[in-house]
């Protein structure tokens, strides 16, 4: 049994200078290397023999002299442990350009592909892409790199999105088996009968000629999986079950996800810690149990926990002011299991009246103390009852019917004009 962890999209140095302050965005940072100690600290405690970085380690093509010492020391302080780094569209290939006697652990990949003998069945290949058709004679020696042995249990590395029409059988949440059916078996029967085909094992007609074709087939296969495997349009699923790969392991997707194509098995682990609301949600890496002799591969999650990006919604009445949505907000926050380490965007729906506009920068400072980040929005609908001001005789009431009758103005317009005239009349500033 062969443990390894796969990880990716760690973006090592990120900026935050969107929504924080040059001292919280240095406080991101550290998190963001605290993260991966976790991960090492679980790969220690399971003693794995190899961890999978499947690009974007770094967030740009400038690190910081010392997040590069504080990785690359992490890396010599575990000889025990192989570390596989296939970098992404973010890395460069002169990430570690400037980097003299890099650790023997640490083993990269290139743009014409590499393999890498984990154990005696076990292969781990890698193929990097930058957009470019540039080849390389990385490898085997003597080998071609789309050369897989039936008989192994082939790894494969790759960054970047599938294209849409191969997501096709994806894996039950709970239980984290495939879903197959026949169709997909059948699949795999055609798939392994094409492969036979296309390496030549059917000898027919006169030998010489056929493995004359052969080699001039296999070099032309060879070109034709480098540009359909993965191209400018993603990474295709069905190119890449031509070969017998039992788990490609991702990058660059940031949410979580799994599937089955065939006899591949799929893995997006996500980021290893959220930068954003756009990432938000739990984050972690996938720990791999795999059986080189039966290709049994059993993933399961580790989640860290080490602040995370969270958006709450709450349903508000219109009789909720300030204050009620304030006890609302931290009931929800209770409920929610929220810490001080994440970083909140709270969302108020349902509705509001008028004449009670909520303090929104209130509700945030009420809780920014206790929070990294905190922001509050208000998305509740107005309510707006035209009988209720219909024969006011007063300026509001005037304002009102004019506004509301307007067909000029959509009804988000009316809205925000509404609730800023209201404003107005009740002695508030611009």
């Amino acid at each position: 049994m062969v443990r390894l962890i796969h990880t990716a999209d760690l973006h090592l140095d990120s900026a935050f200078s969107s929504r924080f302050s040059k001292e919280e965005a240095e406080e991101r940072r550290q998190s963001l290397l605290m993260a991966w100690n976790r991960l090492l600290s679980y790969g220690i405690e399971k003693k794995v023999q190899a961890v999978l970085i499947a690009g974007d380690l770094f967030d740009s093509a400038v690190v910081s002299r010392s997040t590069m010492e504080i990785f690359l020391s992490s890396i010599r302080r575990n000889p025990d442990i192989s570390f596989f780094y296939l970098r992404g569209n973010h890395d460069t290939e002169n990430t570690f350009r400037f980097q003299e006697n890099l650790p023997k652990n640490l083993f990269l990949f290139s743009k014409g592909g590499k393999k890498y003998r984990l154990n005696e069945k076990l292969i781990l290949a890698g193929k990097e892409y930058y957009g470019s058709t540039e080849r390389n004679k990385d490898g085997f020696p003597g080998q071609s790199f789309w050369d897989f042995k039936e008989e192994d249990c082939n790894l494969f590395m790759l960054h970047g999105e599938l294209t849409e029409s191969d997501i096709r059988y994806p894996l039950e949440p709970a239980s984290g088996i495939g879903v197959r059916n026949e169709e997909s078996a059948e699949q795999d029967r055609n798939a392994r009968t094409d492969r036979k085909v296309q390496q030549g094992r059917d000898t027919w007609g006169d030998r010489e000629e056929q493995q004359d074709k052969d080699a001039e087939q296999e070099v032309q296969q060879d070109k034709d999986a480098e540009q359909e495997v993965q191209d400018n349009a993603g990474i295709s699923l069905k190119a890449l079950s031509r070969y017998p790969v039992h788990y490609l392991a991702l990058g660059h997707i940031h949410k979580r996800g799994e599937g089955q194509f065939g006899s591949i098995r799929y893995a997006y682990p996500g980021c290893l810690q959220g930068r954003g609301f756009d990432e938000e949600g739990e984050k972690g890496f996938f720990y791999l149990e795999v059986n080189e002799e039966t290709k049994e591969i059993q993933t399961e999650f580790i989640p860290i926990k080490e602040g995370e990006f969270r958006i709450l919604e709450l349903e508000l009445c219109e009789e909720d002011d300030s204050l009620s949505a304030l006890e609302k907000i931290e009931e929800k926050i209770k409920e929610e299991a929220c810490t001080e380490k994440d970083s909140l965007r709270i969302l108020l729906k349902g509705e509001k009246s008028p004449e009670g506009e909520r303090n929104l920068r209130y509700l945030e400072r009420a809780l920014s103390e206790r929070f990294s980040y905190v922001e509050v929005k208000e998305e509740s609908r107005l309510v707006l009852r035209k009988e209720d001001y219909i024969h006011e005789k007063s300026l509001k009431g005037e304002f009102l019917r004019m506004v509301s009758d307007s067909e000029s103005l959509s009804e988000e317009e009316k809205e925000k004009i509404i609730l800023l005239g209201i404003g107005l009349l009740q002695g508030e500033e611009l």
